[in-house]
């Protein structure tokens, strides 16, 4: 199993480190109590108090494939540069980050599913301490598979046709697909807009594996959800993205809750 850098960037110096400590804990234990992490080696790599720091170590260390953890609020100062900033820059720079933001400020959440920044989780500070690390070994888990199966499969694409024109977009881009508009086209949703193209429901999800059939009409990717709201029947990717789900698919959801334990349950 390969090694993933981990990094912790949080503006005080005594939380930050308390959460260098929990995390550690968290693979040690996560280690001894499931034989598929039994040979985990990850420790924290570095410990930073600001946006420079942070910004400067991954830089000069060509840091890829790291698993972050990051403070949203780093400053007092409300023009510095903010977690938001630094999770931002860290997606430009590795590609595959995997980004928690560990945070007493819950407030800050829509800021972050706005600026679409594909965090795994979103930690609360206010929880006990025993809740936290149960948390990160959760979280961690999360972010070791995603890494491991990116290393192993590679970043694969999404292909569809548009007139003679064939287009791609990363699978991990890709939101939702639902039927189009217009008969016997499919409109799908992506990180960067929408688009509308030939096909139907039925035959995308035969060729795209990587999406979850919600309705009769809707394909879903699971690694882009936010939250669940299972009293409405909701699917929460950010604040401008959400469908229903249907009734019948329940045992689908259910399933969707257990596997992918960053998804929040309203």
């Amino acid at each position: 199993m390969a090694n993933y850098p981990i990094i912790v960037c949080d503006d005080d110096h005594d939380l930050a480190n308390q959460l260098a400590t929990n995390i550690n804990s968290s693979i040690q234990n996560l280690s001894d109590d499931n034989s598929s992490y039994s040979e985990l080696k990850e420790r924290v790599t570095f410990v930073a108090n600001d946006f420079a720091q942070a910004v400067g170590y991954i830089v000069a260390n060509d840091i890829k494939n790291g698993i972050y953890f990051l403070d949203i609020e780093l400053s007092q100062q409300s023009e510095a540069k903010n977690g938001v900033d630094l999770a931002e820059f860290i997606k430009k720079q590795d590609e595959n980050a995997q980004i928690i933001f560990v945070t007493a400020y819950e407030k800050y959440a829509p800021l972050t599913y706005r600026r679409r920044i594909g965090a795994i989780d979103y930690i609360s500070k206010n929880l006990s301490s025993d809740e936290i690390i149960q948390r990160l070994e959760e979280t961690l888990r999360g972010a070791i598979d995603n890494l491991t199966n990116m290393i192993k499969y590679g970043n694969r694409n999404f292909k569809y046709k548009i007139g003679r024109n064939v287009f791609k977009v990363s699978e991990n881009e890709v939101i939702y697909i639902e039927n189009g508009t217009m008969q016997h086209k499919v409109h799908m949703v992506t990180d960067h807009g929408d688009v509308e193209f030939k096909g139907n429901i039925s035959q995308v999800a035969k060729d795209a594996d990587f999406l979850v059939k919600v309705s009769q009409s809707t394909l879903i990717n699971p690694n882009n959800i936010q939250a669940i709201d299972t009293h409405n029947k909701l699917i929460i990717f950010d604040e401008n993205n959400a469908i229903t789900y249907s009734r019948s698919y329940r045992k689908v959801i259910k399933q969707l809750m257990t596997k992918f334990e960053a998804i929040d349950v309203i």
